[in-house]
């Protein structure tokens, strides 16, 4: 038995070879028989036994981790891992009932490994993954649309108190809308997509974090800690209102990634700061007496 001949064998029992869309390969009992030089009857027969009093050939193949119920199944079809088995069975382990023509096609398949084998005979390539569709971005509805929604929640709020609004809510609610109308305006006269944002709004509504009006941690403290230890993203101020009064703050430039990562990583530290007021005062953060304004 030559290499030719073996060729000649697997050109003759390529019609009972099938390889599914992933890839996976699949050959007859007497596909597998014919590589193996056995009697497909024999070969059917010990892969029955499997369930009751299994052949050597049999017992092999569960120590190999396949289950008796899936032999039992192979009548149908043995998977290209099973093919491989059965022939290096017969090719080395079947004592006196080693075929040399087993030993001939194990050593071809080894170079490639008998699913690799299966592909190339049945033309069979990987099917072209299709592009994962990327989530979109969500966008904020149009201004006047979140105004109404304003409106709409305080008079509802309204009519839950019997309107006795919290002084501070009441406030914070006209806050925003002024601010959001400002906004409005200004992007409509210079039809840019620029993001001016004060700290704490950026830290708030960026970041997702809680800035307290009090404490350790506080909104003073925090515009205070970004204008003295990263003074180089930026010194713009605008008027907004505060607390319902128009007063000048500090904003930066959020829409550039360079001072957006800046002002995360000011704020980051300053939160995982234990006590951000004693650093400032020791960086001589507070020697000047005017207030500062962050919003």
């Amino acid at each position: 038995m030559s290499q030719i001949e073996v060729a000649q064998i697997i050109d003759q029992i390529k019609q009972e070879i099938t390889v599914d869309s992933n890839g996976q390969g699949k050959a007859s009992i007497r596909a597998t028989a014919r590589l193996a030089d056995v009697q497909d009857s024999s070969l059917r027969r010990a892969l029955l036994s499997a369930a009751l009093e299994p052949s050597a050939l049999a017992q092999s193949l569960i120590q190999q981790g396949f289950s008796p119920a899936a032999l039992e199944t192979w009548n149908e079809g043995i998977p290209d891992m099973g093919v491989a088995a059965v022939i290096e069975y017969y090719a080395f382990d079947a004592g006196r009932y080693c075929k040399q023509q087993a030993r001939l096609v194990c050593k071809a398949f080894n170079r490639i490994g008998v699913r690799a084998w299966m592909q190339d005979i049945m033309g069979w390539t990987k099917p072209a993954t299709q592009p994962q569709e990327q989530p979109s971005t969500p966008t904020l509805p149009p201004v006047e649309q979140r105004l109404h929604t304003l409106v709409l929640a305080m008079k509802t709020l309204a009519e839950l108190t019997g309107g006795r609004l919290n002084p501070y809510t009441e406030q914070q609610f006209k806050d925003y809308a002024g601010n959001l109308l400002a906004e409005h305006n200004r992007k409509l006269l210079t039809a840019t997509e620029e993001k001016w944002l004060g700290v704490v709004n950026f830290a708030e509504n960026e970041l997702g974090k809680k800035v307290s009006l009090s404490g350790t941690h506080y909104r003073g403290h925090l515009g205070t800690w970004v204008r003295t230890f990263y003074p180089h993203l930026g010194d713009r101020q605008e008027t907004r209102l505060v607390n319902g009064v128009q007063q000048p703050i500090y904003v930066y430039a959020c829409h550039d990634p360079t001072v957006a990562a800046g002002l995360t990583k000011a704020i980051e530290e300053f939160f995982a700061h234990p006590s951000p007021g004693a650093a400032l005062r020791q960086a001589g953060a507070f020697a000047s007496k005017k207030a500062v304004v962050t919003a």
